[in-house]
Formats: structure tokens, sequence, C-alpha cells
């Protein structure tokens, strides 16, 4: 076990679009830029979430790549030159290197429910099926002890849906509960009041890119996350971040 500082892209996306070594090598760097502050003795970790939509599963064919097989899903978003993934001890999670650098690459799904809402269940290989309620979702999600983030999207927390979303911050209340702000959101719309909201209510805001699918965001990958402090066992890094994550009051600092 290290201690260490984890630089995290909480909200990614691995399109059919992107280059992948492009992708590693821009999340690599955008994560680096923002890793000034190191624990004493300790050094830095990035690490990448995935949240696939319910078609894709890109996770599962950079684990069958790790593991020396060949990728059964999405393999023209897998050509890598460059970087290779390797194994850990986990189902969860792979490690992706190129020469000195590395990222651990997590699982995890989003989910598009019927009111018009998401749901990213991060830190899982479970499929969930779109289009249920979100209440079912957030509560099969908690059975996992995973983290459950409500994003933002355009639109998506206005008028009745951020009645709604209010109402699940307050039922659904726990350290394994997230909203997540995402790199698409343009500045001029400024902080929505319900991550304020959530926030007195120990609710914490879980960033991410949410990289769309179009060539050019292959760069935007690793500029918007958090850090944290994580006891980092390299063998079970999924593990390890999921378990700084839920634990209440864990300090993430945001960067964007």
């Amino acid at each position: 076990m290290a201690n260490v500082i984890a630089c995290v892209d909480a909200h990614v996306h691995l399109h059919q679009c992107y280059d992948p070594d492009d992708l590693l090598r821009n999340a690599y760097d955008n994560l680096a830029t923002a890793s000034t502050r190191k624990p004493p003795g300790g050094g830095v970790a990035y690490f990448l979430l995935l949240a696939e939509c319910a078609p894709d599963d890109c996770f599962g064919a950079l684990h069958a790549l790790a593991h020396g097989g060949a990728p059964s899903a999405a393999p023209s978003a897998l050509r890598l030159r460059r970087w290779t993934v390797a194994p850990t001890a986990e189902d969860i999670s792979v490690v992706a290197r190129d020469a000195g650098r590395e990222i651990f690459i997590v699982a995890g799904r989003q989910v598009a429910c019927r009111e018009g809402l998401e749901v990213l269940v991060l830190g899982t290989t479970r499929r969930f099926a779109d289009g249920r309620p979100i209440r079912e979702v957030l509560h099969e999600a908690d059975a996992l002890g995973v983290p459950r983030v409500i994003p933002w999207g355009p639109g998506k927390w206005f008028f009745s849906r951020g009645r709604l979303l209010n109402a699940l911050v307050e039922e659904f209340r726990k350290p394994t509960l997230f909203l997540g702000d995402e790199g698409g959101r343009p500045a001029f719309w400024g902080y929505p009041q319900h991550f304020t909201h959530a926030a007195r209510l120990g609710v914490r805001d879980l960033p991410g890119t949410d990289p769309l699918p179009f060539p050019h965001d292959v760069g935007k990958v690793g500029r918007m996350g958090f850090k944290v402090a994580v006891d980092l066992d390299p063998a079970r890094p999924g593990e390890s971040l999921l378990r700084a994550l839920t634990q209440a009051g864990a300090y993430f600092e945001c960067q964007n």
C-alpha cells in the first residue's frame, strides 16, 4: 500500500471515433498537469473511470486484451500502437502503460433512466437496462456499494426534473451517492444550485469530462476531474479508489 494523490476523470467514454493511443496520451498529459501537489513521501496515480452506455463494452475488450486474448468487443477502438494494457488482481480494472506512463482504467456503466436523467454506476461490470425508473436504478446500484453519480446535462436539471433531483438527493443521500459536473457545461451557465443544495446534505460533486463522440473531443479527456488521497494497492487500484471515494467526509479537490 502507498499513500498517493489520485487524479481522476470520473466520466469517460471510449468512443469509436477516438484513436485510443491519442486518448490515453491526452488523458495522461491533462491529468499530470493537475498533479502538482503530492503527499509527503508519496506519489500520484492517474485514473479514468469509464461510464459505458448500454450497447458498449470497451472495458470488456480491454480486459480480454490485458489477459492475452483477442478483444471480443469494439475492436476498432482498441488498436493500440504505443500503449499496452495489463491485468490487475481485480475484475474491474486494467492498467495502461507507455514507457514510464501509467493510467488505471476502471469499469463503469451509464444508465439512461425513464425520467430523462442518467445514473453513472462506477466500479462495476454489471449491466443495467435503460428506460427503468431512476429510483429503481439507484436502489439496485446501492446494493453494490459502489459510487452512483447523477451527472449534469444540458437542460436535464430544469423544472420537474430539477425538483425530482432534489428529492432524490434527500432520499438516497449517503457516501455512495454523488452528483457529477462535466466538461460540457458552459462556464456562462454558472455552477448549478443543485450542487450547492446537495453539498449541504453531504452529497458531493464527482466531476468528469464526458467527452462527446466527435474526434476532436479525444483531447479533452482528463481536463476535468478531481484529486483525492488514496491508500493505493497497485494490484487492486479500482477497489482502493472506490474505498477512498465512499468514505464519509473524504475531501475532493475538483479541477477544471
